[in-house]
């Protein structure tokens, strides 16, 4: 590049290295892009704010996929219909090794791409100029065609070339530009934005897994409250959010619950799933049936989506320090033992958004009064009584519903009392619930046995 910018230096692993290398050992450009050119410039730029984005995982190169694979021992096929290769490094990294190319049709879901000769005609194809920097190491070449190094320094997320053609090009650029600008904490140039609220009414046209992606990775990043504020501000929210645009028109609700989804650790994405979406009822029933069609809509997993709605429904009523030990029991029970951490953390995110040493504190002593009773193991399932169906069926109970019946009595029981759960005590307590009804020694028809026997 001629532009006369000081460059930063750059050291880049040693795995990337080897990939570099080895390609063009072959006659092959292998460059790097992505994230760690990005974090690179940030850094030398005196950036205040934390640059994540380290990874060497992307390599630009113009030999074709089956190139790469001839190259290379140890390959990943997870792109080949668009040039990608996985490579696995020795140690098992893998990098994502990634022919040039050009979009030579385009839909604003789907694009057509043809294989390119140069970098610059890859770097051409990006979606924003913090994305098109390049850096060859085998030569110590940038190239940055549209000043995204500036942009960088200036914190600015601009478009490459026309940005109303780059959103056509692709709906999904219009949730990643919200995403970047929300990581990066950079203001959206102007005709950026313009373009991009103008775009904002063809996410409709994209697929459920990718929104659903974009929207994981927004979660995932240090601070998503940034990039789900930006949701609101440009109206994304309309096309795949509708339940949260009413949460979005009340400014300390909508506050109160980007704040609580940052102070949830980053890794754990689902769960700041659950809190964003938390405020869409009153009471559990109320937040599982309006967040379902939401997650059904994204096509979360069956198993994701059921923790998002067990969590939203057990998120209130909630335990405290003061509940006495049988109640412990009787909430552990109803919302199952894994959930239990889960449910924690949702509200010591709340305490703490809210600055609120005192709940936070009042979390913390209930939290130890519930991790000391899990620690004591109480039979807190069915499956932990002392006795089952065989044993009560052993005892004359009639097969049918009063098995299941008298054993959820059983289980509230020791519940109450765990001491209680010995199969000689389960077995007398048995008896004493049905020897009013006369039901010991029935059949499941209720006739009496042949020898007459009176239980």
């Amino acid at each position: 590049m001629t532009d006369g910018r000081d460059r930063p230096p750059l050291a880049p692993p040693a795995n990337f290295t080897w990939v570099a290398e080895t390609l063009e050992s072959h006659g092959f450009e292998a460059w790097a892009v992505g994230g760690a050119i990005r974090a690179a410039v940030r850094a030398a730029a005196g950036d205040p704010s934390p640059v994540r984005d380290q990874d060497w995982d992307d390599v630009a190169t113009n030999a074709r996929p089956d190139d790469v694979c001839r190259i290379f021992r140890r390959t990943v096929p997870i792109g080949i219909e668009h040039g990608t290769v996985g490579v696995l490094a020795r140690d098992g990294t893998m990098y994502e090794v990634t022919t040039f190319r050009l979009d030579v049709e385009t839909d604003g879901r789907h694009a057509v791409v043809a294989f390119a000769d140069t970098i610059d005609e890859d770097l051409a194809r990006r979606d924003f100029t913090v994305n098109a920097i390049a850096w060859r190491s085998a030569t110590d070449e940038w190239r940055d065609p549209f000043a995204g190094q500036a942009d960088l320094e200036r914190r600015v997320l601009r478009a490459v070339g026309d940005p109303a053609a780059r959103f056509a090009e692709d709906y999904l650029r219009v949730l990643r530009g919200l995403r970047f600008a929300g990581r990066l904490s950079f203001e959206i140039d102007p005709p950026t934005r313009a373009a991009l609220e103008q775009a904002v009414s063809g996410l409709g046209r994209l697929s459920a897994e990718r929104v659903r992606e974009e929207l994981l990775k927004v979660l995932r990043d240090r601070t998503p409250s940034r990039a789900l504020g930006l949701y609101r501000e440009v109206g994304a929210l309309q096309a795949w959010y509708p339940e949260l645009e009413a949460v979005a028109e009340d400014p300390e609700a909508w506050r109160r619950t980007l704040e609580a989804v940052d102070a949830i650790p980053r890794h754990r994405s689902l769960l700041r799933c659950a809190r964003w979406v938390l405020p869409l009822g009153e009471d559990g029933e109320a937040r599982t049936e309006r967040a379902r069609p939401l997650l059904e809509r994204l096509k979360f997993s069956n198993a994701d989506a059921r923790r998002v709605l067990h969590l939203l429904r057990h998120y209130q009523p909630f335990i405290g320090p003061m509940d006495s030990a049988a109640q412990l029991r009787h909430w552990l029970a109803e919302v199952g033992h894994g959930s239990v951490p889960d449910l924690f953390r949702l509200h010591l995110a709340d305490a703490r958004a809210s600055a609120e040493p005192q709940m936070q504190a009042y979390l913390i002593a209930a939290w130890r009064r519930v991790h000391d009773e899990m620690l004591s193991a109480p039979p807190l399932t069915l499956a932990d009584l002392a006795i089952g169906g065989d044993e009560l069926l052993a005892l004359g109970v009639p097969g049918g519903p009063l098995i299941g019946l008298l054993l959820e009595e059983l289980h509230a029981q020791v519940l109450e009392d765990p001491d209680l759960n010995e199969p000689v005590e389960l077995a007398r307590r048995a008896r004493a619930l049905i020897e009013p009804g006369g039901l010991i020694g029935r059949d499941s028809s209720g006739a009496s046995p042949e020898h007459g026997e009176d239980v």
